[in-house]
């Protein structure tokens, strides 16, 4: 009975976990040389260090700021900044949605953007369909200024230019990647100093 008790808890904790961005909550950092939270990936580079950064050692959250280390030697100004999670699996049931919420704070200069960005690959063909984020006839989610904001969003199972974010089907995501940056605004060449993002408990659920 012990065994089948600790074997359901477990089980438990795997799905609980399975619904959750492992350090959503960005309270956990790598060293000092990447300057990102455990588990997710930054653009950071030697030439500009600092462009992500831990928001409060107690409260937790990723900072995503635009620095302009920009080396005249190359030609990469290196300004644009992106924070991402690209290993997360689930099991999805027919009938799911795969849903994406997390709160923010973002203070921009001029009109740069900011963004999140979600696409998956799957062990299955799906109705000829390949699922990537679309919001707003957009591949993107424009996140707007403003302070504790909250944004929600669904993974889109349809095919090119439709719309449904229920899974027509069981299926397995080998792979969820979600992004956040800071890139220039429609038609702009460059992005400012002093744009900043903050990021608060992202997470994923399947509902």
């Amino acid at each position: 009975m012990k065994k089948l008790i600790l074997f359901l808890l477990l089980v438990t904790t795997f799905y609980a976990k399975a619904q959750q961005f492992p350090n959503g909550d960005f309270k956990k950092w790598g060293n000092e040389y990447d300057h990102c939270p455990t588990g997710w990936g930054c653009n950071n580079d030697a030439d500009c260090k600092g462009k992500v950064t831990q928001a409060d050692k107690i409260k937790g959250g990723a900072k995503l700021t635009v620095m302009h280390c920009w080396d005249p030697a190359k030609d990469d100004r290196s300004n644009n900044v992106n924070m991402n999670y690209d290993i997360l699996s689930a099991k999805i049931a027919k009938g799911k949605r795969v849903k994406i919420s997390f709160d923010y704070t973002y203070t921009p200069v001029g009109n740069d953007a900011a963004y999140i960005k979600i696409d998956a690959d799957f062990d299955e063909e799906i109705n000829d369909a390949y699922p990537v984020f679309f919001y707003n006839d957009s591949d993107k989610g424009n996140l707007t200024a403003g302070s504790n904001q909250h944004f929600t969003c669904y993974l889109n199972f349809a095919p090119v230019h439709g719309k449904n974010y229920i899974a027509p089907q069981a299926c397995t995501a080998t792979s969820i990647r979600t992004t956040f940056g800071i890139m220039p605004a429609a038609g702009a060449s460059d992005v400012h100093k002093g744009t900043t993002l903050v990021i608060n408990h992202v997470k994923l659920e399947l509902e």
